[in-house]
């Protein structure tokens, strides 16, 4: 414990309301930093999913409406069907002997179980029974004056609308024209407009709510569930007609149309939205339900934490001096840790590629291909021998030594550079153009330290470029030595930052230490060389490099 004197005390009681008011801030700041990005972002998701759940939802609903319309147009269809083949197939002359229209109209109730023909009757062209079987006594009537018997004349096929007819019950009849040698007939049936409703009036999917049909004047032509009778005006009067489905929400209700194919009848189909949108209500009320926890939890946070922070504020004065000497030690410590970081982060580097190659070499020991095995393992000692150089790179620009002079060939050089670097190179997809002088002189200098420059700068240039960019090499001799060029198209480097970019520790990206131009421009004043740089602004930028032909220690 340290010995605190009532002075620090007192100090202590002044500091207290003014880390209060700071206290008052800060939680305001943090909740609305919190609470911001939560109700924008969780908006944002909220909107885009109850927006993609409603899409989903109608356009199911619009399939199984497309269903429902298609199980109808089907039903006449197969009906109209079975009255065609019956008549090509019998002929007048037999289906006019009662006991077998009567015959044929039991085969037609009982096809498939199905119920769905009333009577059966055989017309002649002027409108007179021929012969009929069902439930009425319909065989001296005569309908020339029908609606539906002058269309049918006309069309050879007709579906009427809902009428009473000589019965006086609501029902509508399919007919179909036949002209043969025995004459012009038609075959005219009933349909049971019980078993017909049960098809029509079903609602997709076994949802809540209403279907029927109504026809080009807005008649009803089956009974709906909720309001409304058999041939009574419905909400629609004379309808236009449209392809396709038609959507529109109504209160509480979807509804959906869609004209037939087979007759002019509008299938109408009115679906709660309680039962559309069931998802939609649990998706809102579970975002409900997650940004009232989220908020709780926020607020609980940022009141302890903040809190905290504060209850650690007012006991501040009590260790200021233990705190002032950590902070030169930790200082100090921190000075360090910045120096070796990038000596640490390439070694790492070198590190992962080992670990790479060597998996390469369990591949290919499976492949029994020694000549890829040799590769990578020579590829193992490069990399092995890079990480001793990166450690005495490191140890060098702490403590200087002597070059190690010879003849070095600059071309050779930037190609085994390259070659190292190729797959990096063709993984991000970065072209790479040679413009070497052919028989450039080779020069006396250290051949390891330029390799350590050109791979620095080549290694910005990559990270400068990303991906799908492009690095020029250039090569050239003059009176005074070589010059190589290294350009990239990359985003370049702004004015204010050309001037400090060879400074140790000044670097522009997050995880750069800023050492690695530094180095470069220590080891080529060692070896009497230069370097410099041009760039613009999405343009990239150009660094040049001058060698003498003869090494020349600066002195320093």
């Amino acid at each position: 414990m340290l010995d605190v004197p009532d002075s620090f005390n007192q100090t202590q009681e002044g500091d207290f309301p003014y880390f209060r008011r700071v206290w008052n801030r800060v939680v305001a700041a943090l909740m609305a930093v919190s609470f911001i990005p939560l109700i924008l972002i969780g908006g944002g998701m909220y909107y885009y999913a109850m927006t993609a759940l409603k899409v989903k939802a109608l356009a199911t609903l619009r399939m199984e409406v497309n269903h429902h319309k298609e199980t109808i147009d089907q039903f006449l269809a197969e009906r109209t069907m079975d009255l065609k083949a019956v008549s090509a197939n019998l002929g007048l002359n037999s289906l006019i002997r009662p006991e077998i229209l009567k015959s044929v109209f039991l085969s037609l109730r009982s096809a498939d179980g199905r119920l769905c023909f009333m009577d059966l009757g055989i017309i002649d062209d002027q409108g007179s029974h021929l012969a009929y079987v069902g439930p009425f006594d319909l065989i001296s009537k005569n309908y020339k004056d029908a609606e539906w018997f002058k269309a049918v004349m006309e069309r050879d096929v007709y579906i009427s609308d809902v009428f009473l007819g000589f019965r006086n019950v609501p029902h509508f009849v399919i007919a179909v024209k036949q002209v043969s040698n025995e004459g012009t007939w038609i075959i005219r049936a009933t349909v049971d407009t019980v078993y017909f409703d049960n098809i029509a009036s079903k609602t997709p999917g076994k949802r809540g709510g209403d279907a029927y049909l109504v026809n080009r004047n807005g008649v009803f032509q089956t009974i709906p569930r909720l309001r409304g009778q058999l041939m009574e005006q419905s909400e629609f009067k004379h309808p236009v007609f449209f392809k396709g489905i038609k959507l529109e929400e109504q209160h509480d209700q979807i509804r959906a149309t869609a004209w037939l194919g087979n007759v002019p009848w509008l299938c109408v189909v009115k679906i709660d939205q309680d039962d559309i949108f069931a998802a939609l209500k649990r998706v809102r009320n579970i975002g409900i339900y997650v940004f009232v926890l989220g908020a709780i939890l926020i607020v609980l946070t940022v009141l302890f934490t903040t809190n905290q922070l504060v209850s650690s504020l007012e006991t501040k004065r009590r260790s200021i001096r233990f705190l002032d000497k950590q902070l030169r030690h930790t200082s100090y410590m921190a000075s360090s840790m910045e120096l070796s970081y990038g000596f640490f982060r390439e070694v790492k580097d070198t590190l992962i590629n080992i670990d790479v190659a060597a998996a390469l070499i369990h591949d290919l020991i499976g492949k029994e291909d020694s000549g890829e095995i040799q590769k990578s393992l020579d590829q193992i000692r490069s990399e092995v021998s890079r990480s001793r150089k990166s450690i005495d790179k490191f140890v060098r620009f702490i403590s200087p030594g002597e070059p190690v002079i010879m003849d070095v060939d600059i071309n050779e050089i930037l190609d085994d550079l390259l070659e190292f670097l190729e797959k990096e190179l063709h993984f991000n997809n970065i072209e790479v153009i040679r413009d070497y002088k052919d028989n450039l002189p080779v020069i006396r200098s250290d051949n390891s330290k330029l390799r350590q420059v050109f791979q620095n700068i080549v290694l910005n240039a990559m990270s400068a470029v990303e991906k799908d960019g492009q690095i020029n090499f250039t090569t050239r001799a003059d009176q005074n030595g070589v010059i190589v060029s290294i350009s990239d198209n990359g985003p370049g480097i702004p004015e204010e930052n050309i001037e400090k970019l060879f400074d140790p520790l000044f670097t522009t990206k997050p995880e750069g230490t800023g050492l690695g131009l530094s180095i470069c421009l220590n080891i080529l004043e060692k070896l009497g060389g230069k370097i410099s740089v041009t760039s613009k602004l999405g343009e990239g930028a150009n660094f040049v490099i001058n060698l003498p032909f003869q090494f020349r220690s600066s002195g320093k």
